[in-house]
């Protein structure tokens, strides 16, 4: 396989960070020089069962089956549902977006980071890091730029909490260099955090 996106996300928001890639050979006349290798490859799905990875492409939907040209990844929360979706670029194509329908097996939180540009923070907050703790386990996410090949996630950071129905700390440590400590209302939904300020006002 030829992977042009490679993304690390809790796709049915259980706590564990599961593994998605889109593949596809760069050259579109490899079927003509190699018999056991194809222009067009199959997407990828690895969910995370604590120790080790599962592939479950072929039970996770008809479009697994198929074949494609892929040439980027993105993922995002499209319809707000709490569950992650994928977009991919393709060759030659139109993109395919994979919207997720999994049962979710846990609570989530996303957070949307605005970084204090008087505190030569980035206001996107690139370079931010996010702690969650729920229970005994602390997950960290950090907001980047770029996600491979001409790809940009969205820029919310999602965090599966699994059973847990509380947040029980929150930490932001901004591209300053400001740490903070930021109460969480309830999970299950999605939070616009401002440097400095908490949790801005639905």
């Amino acid at each position: 396989m030829s992977g042009w996106g490679v993304k690390f996300f809790d796709y049915d928001n259980d706590g564990n960070q599961d593994l998605f890639i889109a593949n596809g050979h760069p050259d579109d006349k490899i079927e003509e020089h190699v018999s056991h290798v194809m222009y067009r490859e199959p997407l990828l799905l690895f969910r995370n069962i604590g120790k080790s990875f599962e592939n479950v492409s072929a039970s996770a939907g008809p479009v697994f089956s198929q074949t494609f040209a892929a040439r980027g990844m993105a993922v995002g929360d499209l319809d707000g549902d709490g569950r992650v979706d994928v977009v991919i670029n393709n060759a030659d194509s139109k993109p395919t977006i994979l919207r997720n329908v999994t049962t979710p097996v846990g609570h989530w939180l996303g957070l949307n980071l605005v970084g204090d540009v008087a505190r030569k923070s980035p206001r996107g907050a690139i370079g931010a890091i996010a702690y969650v703790t729920t229970g005994k386990i602390r997950q960290r996410q950090d907001v980047i730029s770029g996600a491979g090949y001409s790809s940009q996630n969205d820029m919310t950071l999602h965090f599966g909490v699994g059973d847990a129905t509380r947040v029980d700390k929150l930490e932001i440590k901004w591209p300053d260099g400001l740490l903070e400590v930021v109460p969480v209302p309830g999970v299950d939904r999605k939070l616009t955090i401002i440097e400095g300020k908490g949790v801005a006002k639905p």
